[in-house]
């Protein structure tokens, strides 16, 4: 088990002194500075189309999955809606604002930020509840399976996600 992980550690570690290797890439100014790619526009836009796309993807294969009848055409389309990405999370702006606030204004900051997500993460558990509700039994347990793949991949990209899967392999 410890010469796995071992094996992992160094074959990250060489993957990443690689990828770091590359092509140089300017390195940001001011309170952006550290964070890297992370405040490339360009880069953080590509991201967010390949996470549109692939959320569209998802809905798509869940639909055809299910076979909806046509009555359920209105319900699918309020799900699917309710379901769309909201955007980013924070802007650069508003990084850069979290810079010259104190400690304890960050952590109200945060709690706001984190109360709109709760309301968004709300709506979504509605939405799929109602439609969940209008589906038969057997697009019940399509519906089940289909969604708890992505839920446990979701699992993986939560803190300690890694090690419980490196505990299973």
């Amino acid at each position: 088990m410890k010469i796995s992980h071992i094996l992992i550690s160094t074959s990250l570690f060489i993957g990443l002194s690689a990828f770091a290797q590359g092509s140089p890439v300017a390195e940001p100014q001011g309170p952006a500075a550290g964070m890297g790619h992370m405040h490339n526009p360009a880069m953080m836009q590509k991201m967010r189309d390949m996470m549109v796309q692939r959320h569209a993807q998802h809905l798509e294969a869940l639909k055809t999955t299910l076979k909806l009848q046509p009555e359920q055409e209105g319900n699918w389309t309020t799900f699917a809606n309710s379901m769309k990405p909201t955007g980013p999370r924070l802007e650069k702006r508003t990084l850069e604002d979290m810079d010259k606030l104190t400690t304890p204004e960050r952590i109200d900051k945060m709690m706001v930020f984190k109360a709109k997500r709760d309301v968004e993460l709300h709506q979504r558990a509605d939405a799929t509840k109602a439609f969940y509700a209008v589906l038969s039994d057997d697009q019940k347990k399509m519906f089940d399976q289909h969604t708890a793949k992505y839920m446990k991949r979701m699992a993986h990209n939560q803190p300690g996600g890694h090690q419980q899967m490196m505990q299973h392999h």
